[in-house]
């Protein structure tokens, strides 16, 4: 199973392969605030977004009870255009916004992720002998390099829900 290094302690995968899973705090709750950085192209639906010359957009979740804060995804350090192709820069908490809906604050949270198959990793990042001299990837590093990533989000107070948040195609 496949399962993202930075989200171990708070993504609960739903499936044998780990590419769908929910959020649960640490604490054990399943209700986040949530801070994000993008475009929206709909009232609900966010993309990529031009920052510094380069593309931002990342998510982040905050427990409604510890206030424990957890990067979900960040397009500059999750995805193999935004992190590889160099498209991509890391967007500082200041410019990250709160998600608030007319009728939510609070969220609980779904991830789909997609990774290259392990031998397509190997071939492509792991034995590219241009890619290792900036980067020394492992197949370690493969949980934390996806291909797409949705986010889908359960507004807690009214119960919609929220599809394809994020629906980034990373690669």
């Amino acid at each position: 199973m496949v399962k993202p290094r930075h989200l171990e302690k708070i993504y609960r995968p739903s499936d044998t392969e780990g590419l769908e899973g929910e959020i649960v705090c640490r604490c054990g709750c399943r209700a986040f605030k949530i801070r994000c950085f993008g475009e929206f192209y709909s009232k609900h639906k966010m993309s990529a977004n031009k920052y510094k010359d380069r593309y931002g957009q990342a998510v982040k979740a905050v427990c409604a009870n510890c206030n424990s804060e957890y990067l979900l995804y960040d397009f500059a350090l999750h995805g193999y255009d935004g992190l590889i192709g160099g498209e991509g820069i890391a967007v500082p908490d200041e410019m990250l916004h709160d998600f608030t809906t007319e009728t939510d604050y609070l969220f609980e949270i779904k991830m789909f992720l997609e990774y290259d198959g392990e031998e397509q990793f190997l071939e492509e990042v792991v034995n590219d002998e241009y890619l290792q001299k900036d980067f020394h990837f492992t197949l370690d590093d493969r949980p934390n390099i996806w291909s797409w990533i949705v986010i889908d989000l359960k507004g807690i107070q009214s119960g919609t829900i929220y599809k394809n948040f994020t629906n980034q195609e990373l690669s």
